[in-house]
């Protein structure tokens, strides 16, 4: 028995849908200001200016991270109940005066709460509505929807770490987060609200009697019974977790911390920043190849890959030194970014289904914004205590390969639960399940 539908070629997608893909990845985009690769940029002309180590500075960005996660768990649930144009709206005027906020701060409490407006509605709020659209609109479609959409974190990756540090150095860090504000206000959110005038679960939609164009995708949410309280129940949704967790602070740590990375490895902070291009790139490409097979195989079947390839990343920068362990960092990060964006954005419908999607995605967003919280606050006082980053690699590749074995040994678990919600959806839909 197969899980999922027949997967079609992307020439069947329509105009609508195209605009909302490009909704998603626009989205995403306007994330970037809340990200730490954007953060990271700043680190070493914010801990100059408010005099902080950093062990300091990252238990400051862990705090903000922090209650940006315990906000995401409520907030995140709006998404089931307010338009995403309308929340997208809402979101990307607050960070855009947080980045104003960011400009002017004056003291290390000023500082933590730009931070944590940064995190919140950047790194948390905007990317979960992006990926909770494209999980709830579209079936077939679904992993190749997700994986366009993320693209706007690599073409972040890409760009910024150069262009920021060129244009600290000219223009001062202040003058460039006021920047951000104004391209995100001016530019991104005007965009994101034509794209997404015409949602498939909007007014003028349902007025007109249009359905999703989606065809497969089922009118009737599956999973009702999948509440809060009911995945806080569930041991399938915290081995899950674990997965989303690691790529988030294993990741996270290393680009916060690259200025004491490439320090401590001998190598010039401008060679590091320059192969981040290599990290996009396997971005790209993975997350394409992902997206693909999450709509032919189901995301289930690949979550035990997943964190492999971050796993002998991590293990190289803790055994090497030389210059050529950058690019093979950069890449193995990539393909498990690229590997797990649509992957954990598929995994959520496929296990639980999309009734309380977007309290699901709360969750899983709020426990990705945690561990991107503890990762780098962690990881900066164990330098404080001598205890550099390369020391520290073993830890995070023992992590990486350990949660991927749990995975293959409850892969039947997963297939189980996939199976039950793809008879919910295809009996909601007076479809039988397709077969080999």
């Amino acid at each position: 028995m197969s899980l999922v539908a027949h997967s079609p070629p992307l020439r069947d997608l329509n105009g609508r849908q195209i605009n909302w893909i490009g909704a998603g990845y626009l989205l995403v985009l306007s994330s970037l200001p809340g990200q730490t690769i954007f953060i990271a940029q700043f680190n070493s002309a914010l801990r100059e200016n408010f005099s902080l180590s950093n062990g300091e500075f990252g238990l400051l960005y862990t705090a903000a991270t922090l209650i940006s996660s315990i906000c995401l768990i409520w907030a995140g649930g709006l998404v089931d109940r307010i338009a995403p144009r309308t929340l997208g709206l809402i979101c990307i005027t607050a960070l855009a005066l947080v980045a104003v906020l960011m400009s002017r701060v004056n003291s290390i409490l000023a500082l933590g709460i730009a931070l944590f407006g940064l995190r919140f509605f950047g790194q948390g709020m905007m990317s979960h509505i992006a990926m909770t659209a494209m999980a709830r609109w579209f079936n077939r479609f679904r992993g190749r929807a997700l994986a366009f959409a993320q693209m706007g974190f690599p073409t972040g990756e890409a760009i910024l770490p150069y262009v920021l540090t060129l244009a600290i150095i000219a223009y001062g860090w202040r003058q460039v987060w006021l920047a951000a504000a104004v391209f995100l206000i001016v530019v991104l959110a005007p965009v994101i609200a034509f794209l997404l005038n015409d949602p498939p679960d909007g007014k003028r939609a349902l007025a007109r009697g249009i359905i999703n164009p989606d065809a497969q995708n089922c009118s009737a949410p599956t999973g009702s019974k999948w509440n809060r309280s009911a995945i806080l129940r569930d041991p399938i949704f915290y081995l899950i977790i674990l997965g989303v967790m690691g790529p988030a602070a294993i990741g996270t740590l290393f680009i916060f911390h690259q200025a004491h990375l490439s320090q401590i490895k001998g190598w010039d902070i401008g060679v590091f920043t320059a192969f981040f291009p290599a990290l996009s790139l396997s971005v790209v490409v993975f997350a394409i190849i992902s997206g693909l097979l999450v709509d032919r195989l189901g995301a289930w079947r690949l979550l035990p890959f997943a964190l492999i390839p971050q796993g002998f990343g991590t293990l190289a920068l803790g055994l090497f030194d030389p210059v050529w362990t950058i690019p093979v960092f950069f890449v193995s990060f990539g393909i498990t970014g690229g590997i797990m964006s649509p992957v954990a954005g598929a995994l959520w419908a496929e296990i639980y289904g999309t009734a309380h999607l977007g309290k699901i995605r709360a969750l899983a967003t709020s426990a990705m914004v945690l561990a991107s919280a503890v990762g780098p606050g962690l990881a900066g006082v164990l330098i404080d205590l001598k205890f550099d980053l390369d020391r520290q690699a073993f830890f995070y590749a023992a992590y990486c390969f350990v949660v991927s074995g749990a995975y293959f040994v409850f892969l039947k678990k997963f297939k189980a639960r996939a199976e039950i919600m793809a008879y919910e959806q295809t009996t909601a839909q007076g479809l039988p399940l397709v077969l080999p």
